[in-house]
């Protein structure tokens, strides 16, 4: 019996190292009153930054739309409310689309951009009847116009509608095991959790190249070891949209988890308008936000542009260390739960002799190959 609880509490623990984030995650939303927002205010002042309807904590940070940092320093939470200073204007990439291209020119394989949904009940009101619908919400509609829209510009979509229910703190530990799925069975350049914020109305409001249309926020898990590459990312995501749809991009928010963005560099999370406005006009944007992407990732040369990374195209540094940081703490986790469940279940010594006996078997067997193949 005592032998059968060690296990059981072993796979727990396996289970919890391999699927949780390592870092401690707050909620991931509003946690006060249904349609909550929280107004940030710059520092010793009443001058009104921005709203906004996740939950805040210090340290969080925001980019605004001319590219000013700031850091939250106060939360009321009470009052719903939170102060920020300012820190610094930041320096968008100017980037080169031709040279985007010519690089990615060189790739092969099939162009791929997944996505999800962690909050599959949000709805938009006007046009879906409530702000959440429990099951396949407005949301999704936002997923295949964007889906749509890619498709159309020739680049393979997958759309996971997985329900991650309910909207609450645990949503996105739920979503992580489908995000992982993805990452392993499709292999995408990018992946996108898709989502609607639930500020005031005017927040958001656009007309886009003289259509009605929604801003659309960024979001980074400031927690995440990714952070650098997703933040280079989305800067060069926001550089494009600044130049080819301007206001498009509302601005670029820091959260205090990981929201899966330490699962894969290029990964982020976009939030097409606000729960008043209609679906539609989030539609719309999704379309605008294809062609952002599309020439963030790829380029323009459509006929050129092909599939995955392939060592043609390294990425960079902050890129490749982050994935490779990622990957040998997965399967150190992995190697000593497996250690660790063997040495339980069998004992040292005999744990020791199997190992020993399965290793000596295995080398005769290559010996055996190997003396065969030279002959």
């Amino acid at each position: 019996m005592m032998m059968r609880n060690k296990k059981a509490i072993l796979l727990l623990i396996m289970f919890a190292l391999i699927f949780l984030p390592f870092e401690k995650v707050d909620a991931d939303d509003w946690s006060g009153k249904e349609g909550g927002y929280y107004t940030v205010y710059l520092d010793n002042s009443n001058k009104v930054l921005f709203r906004i309807s996740w939950d805040l904590n210090v340290n969080d940070q925001y980019l605004s739309h001319d590219n000013k940092m700031y850091k939250i320093i106060k939360v009321d939470k009470k009052n719903d409310k939170a102060y920020a200073k300012y820190i610094e204007t930041v320096k968008l990439p100017n980037v080169d689309i031709e040279k985007v291209s010519q690089v990615m020119a060189q790739k092969t394989g099939e162009r791929k951009i997944a996505m999800y949904s962690t909050h599959s009940d949000e709805s938009y009101i006007p046009t879906d009847g409530a702000a959440s619908i429990y099951g396949h919400g407005g949301i999704y509609k936002v997923d295949a116009s964007l889906s749509n829209a890619l498709s159309n510009k020739g680049i393979k979509t997958y759309v996971d509608q997985t329900l991650y229910l309910p909207h609450d703190a645990m949503a996105y530990r739920r979503s992580r095991v489908g995000a992982l799925k993805i990452l392993k069975n499709d292999k995408p350049d990018l992946l996108l959790d898709i989502h609607r914020d639930a500020a005031p109305y005017q927040d958001y409001i656009r007309k886009i190249a003289g259509t009605n249309a929604t801003g659309v926020r960024l979001v980074l898990g400031r927690t995440n070891a990714n952070l650098k590459a997703n933040q280079d990312l989305a800067f060069r995501i926001k550089a494009i949209a600044d130049k080819e749809y301007p206001n498009l991009v509302k601005d670029i928010f820091y959260g205090s988890g990981d929201y899966n963005q330490d699962l894969t560099p290029n990964s982020l999370l976009l939030e097409f308008g606000t729960d008043t406005h209609t679906r539609q006009r989030a539609e719309e944007s999704a379309k605008f936000m294809a062609d952002v992407l599309t020439k963030a990732v790829y380029g323009t040369d459509e006929k050129k542009q092909v599939g995955a990374l392939t060592n043609t195209q390294k990425g960079t540094p902050s890129q490749n260390n982050s994935a490779g940081w990622g990957i040998w703490i997965l399967i150190g986790v992995a190697v000593f739960s497996i250690v660790g469940f063997m040495f339980l279940s069998t004992g040292g010594r005999e744990m020791m002799s199997k190992l020993k006996d399965a290793t000596k078997k295995e080398f005769s067997s290559f010996l055996g190959k190997f003396n065969k193949d030279k002959k």
